[in-house]
């Protein structure tokens, strides 16, 4: 299953692709992002706890048009952080790291608006339901 953020334009775009469930608490996907000419594809992982969080405070962003709300991988750099204006602006901005030698990092920023909020958070709460995905 694939969840992607629903900008309505293929740039920018925010997407966690192929989804699946390695245990009881951890998920593996391909984080893609488009934006301005850059482009990710990159595995990203994350924990059943930190998705919920993350879930909970997209609601309440799309409730009150205040907050943040971040999923981070466990232990490395990588995240994604969406953050609402007053006004409904949502920057997304987040970093994606490979730690080979030698090591590379890619940041990325864009904005959209707070009508992306709740599909994004149903979409992703699915994930939790489904218990695994492809």
């Amino acid at each position: 299953m694939d969840v992607t953020l629903r900008t309505n334009a293929s740039d920018p775009r925010l997407a966690f692709c192929n989804n699946r469930q390695l245990d009881a608490t951890s998920y593996e996907c391909e984080l893609q992002v488009r934006s301005n000419g850059f482009v990710i594809e990159r595995p990203f992982w994350f924990e059943a706890p930190e998705l919920t969080a993350f879930v909970e405070k997209l609601r309440t962003m799309n409730h009150t048009l205040a907050g943040e709300a971040q999923l981070r991988t466990r232990y490395e750099d990588n995240f994604v952080r969406l953050v609402v204006s007053p006004r409904g602006v949502v920057e997304v901005t987040g970093v994606s790291t490979e730690y080979s030698v030698p090591s590379q990092q890619l940041r990325f920023a864009f904005e959209t608006d707070q009508t992306v909020l709740a599909p994004f958070a149903a979409d992703l709460a699915t994930l939790l339901t489904a218990r695994a995905i492809q």
